[in-house]
């Protein structure tokens, strides 16, 4: 066995002293040489000639590339150091932490029936909205305008859903924020929301819905599984408004403003005041956190001077999250989330409309994303054209504009990558509207599919990922 293995060992050109400890088990391979000899390591570091391996008895070798098997030389071009340490140390992070910790700022959604819910401020009030990937614009309910200070203007406009069209108004918003993120001085259209809607089922509380040209401008991160919303509010109207001191508030010291992307790799807190900075912690005690800001400067917090939230987060500071921001900060939520098993898909922007590819029926198909749609709905004449049957029109489906007669529907087979989903019931009805001609997408993916799947949705890199378990 000694024979073999020095053998196997003389294609290194240099031996290190012991590595540190480190658990490898589950990234050891096994890396052969131009001679044929095997053995088991893992890669961790590389540059144009050579690779660094962690050995199984924990010492590095240095090895030429030129002396490895075709193969293993093109898997040591492919290798990504960010990725293989985000495996080895990250991978518990929950999606919440790796995007707070790259300056997002989280708010906990809603879900009631499959609708998602935040709470706003409109002009200075609290107020609550639906998130509606669906809705190319923003939109405003008449019935809550006024009771924000808000005034209606003349019924002049119309706006169009799947159900209709309907009169609409344009209303001066003074404000409208969610925490850090902040809208100023913006012309929303407004509408009765609940025209034809049955008596019951008329929603005096929502103030309207919150739309896709609003999460595009924040970067948008919707997540499913976490039930959180995600945006940055550097992208916002507050940079406009404040300058700089909106890039780049700390905790009290002055100091140089970063870039935009540069100020993402620093996390926001919120004081128990209402201030708040960018920073990254450096250690903590049991009532103080060390921080670097993002002015390069060093500050002591008292923990107990910070929000709820912070605190909680100050607790479970781990140093996962410090390997994170060192040495995978520059991973996209693409690449954190396919390292998780989820199916990425990059989406078509049409407007402020997003579109994926997929099946139906083993026919093509496309689908537009809509987290306003409680239930995914179909074309009339697009799932006749799919081979989906479907059932008397006696149902009703209601939206922006209305009801509309539908019919009941069964999908047989729905695929997304590798995503399938079988015998999915659902409704449809005539969605060419004011358009008068077919559609060039089958229907809507709407929120039932999307919980199911735990979607994740990102404006800033174009995706949509699912997870089927």
């Amino acid at each position: 066995m000694k024979k073999t293995i020095l053998t196997l060992c003389a294609i290194f050109i240099s031996s290190t002293a012991h590595a540190q400890a480190t658990d490898v088990s589950q990234e050891l391979r096994v890396f052969k040489g131009n001679n044929g000899k095997e053995i088991k390591a893992v890669l961790i570091d590389k540059n144009d000639t050579s690779a660094t391996l962690l050995l199984e008895n924990k010492r590095r070798a240095v090895v030429p590339l030129a002396s490895l098997s075709a193969d293993d030389q093109d898997y040591i071009k492919k290798w990504n150091k960010e990725k293989a340490l985000f495996l080895q140390k990250c991978l518990g992070l929950s999606v919440r932490q790796l995007l707070e910790l790259r300056g997002y700022e989280s708010f906990p959604m809603t879900l009631e029936g499959n609708s998602i819910i935040i709470t706003a401020k409109l002009n200075g009030k609290d107020a609550r909205f639906v998130v509606d990937t669906g809705a190319g614009s923003s939109l405003l309910h008449t019935k809550m305008v006024e009771n924000c200070g808000l005034e209606l203007g003349p019924m002049t406009e119309e706006v169009h859903g799947v159900a209709g069209s309907v009169p609409a108004c344009w209303v001066d918003v003074n404000t409208l924020s969610m925490g850090e993120s902040l809208f100023k001085d913006r012309k929303i259209l407004a509408t009765d929301m609940d025209k034809d809607k049955p008596e019951g089922s008329k929603d005096q509380s929502t103030a309207g819905l919150f739309g896709a040209d609003l999460l595009k401008q924040l970067d948008t991160v919707i997540s499913y599984k976490e039930n959180r919303i995600f945006f940055r509010p550097d992208k916002s109207d507050r940079v406009l408004v404040d300058g700089d001191a909106a890039k780049s508030e700390d905790a009290g010291v002055e100091g140089e403003v970063k870039d935009q992307d540069e100020v993402l790799n620093f996390r926001i807190f919120k004081m128990r005041d209402g201030k708040s900075f960018r920073a990254n912690v450096v250690s903590k005690t049991s009532t103080v956190l060390t921080v670097k800001l993002a002015n390069g400067k060093t500050q002591q917090v008292p923990i107990y001077n910070l929000s709820d939230d912070d605190q909680k987060y100050a607790d479970a500071w781990t140093e996962a999250g410090d390997i994170f921001l060192r040495h995978c900060g520059a991973l996209k939520i693409e690449e954190v989330l396919t390292l998780r098993k989820y199916n990425s898909f990059q989406y078509e922007r049409r407007g402020n409309h997003i579109f994926v590819d997929g099946t139906l029926n083993d026919k093509d198909v496309t689908w537009m994303i809509d987290t306003g749609a409680d239930s995914s709905l179909l074309d009339l004449k697009q799932a006749t054209n799919r081979g989906c049957e479907v059932g008397p029109m006696k149902h009703k489906v209601y939206g922006i504009g209305g009801s509309a007669p539908a019919g009941e529907s069964v999908m047989k087979k729905i695929t997304l990558g590798k995503v399938e989903l079988t015998n999915r019931r659902t409704l449809a009805t005539d969605m060419t509207g004011r358009a008068g001609r077919d559609l060039d997408y089958v229907g809507l993916f709407g929120a039932d599919f999307m919980r199911e799947l735990d979607a994740v949705i990102t404006y800033r890199e174009d995706r949509i990922f699912l997870y089927q378990r």
